[in-house]
């Protein structure tokens, strides 16, 4: 488990990956799971404010719009 939680720590923070190296396996894992909900709970509300950006287009646009994007 410690080496999955290092490499999504390493990808996520880089170079300053070195600043949560001493943390224990338990509180790396933690870490880990708390940046992964983050990023899930980020991603819905782009995806939510995107769709609502996008309703606010007329509707002769959309379809070009929505070809534009690969939606």
């Amino acid at each position: 488990m410690r080496g999955d939680v290092r490499e999504v720590l390493t990808h996520w923070l880089g170079a300053d990956v070195r600043a949560v190296e001493g943390l224990p396996d338990e509180a790396l894992a933690e870490l880990c799971d708390a940046l992964v909900a983050a990023r899930k709970r980020q991603a819905a509300e782009i995806r939510a404010a995107s769709d609502e950006a996008f309703r606010q287009l007329p509707p002769v646009l959309r379809g070009t719009v929505s070809r534009i994007l690969g939606r």
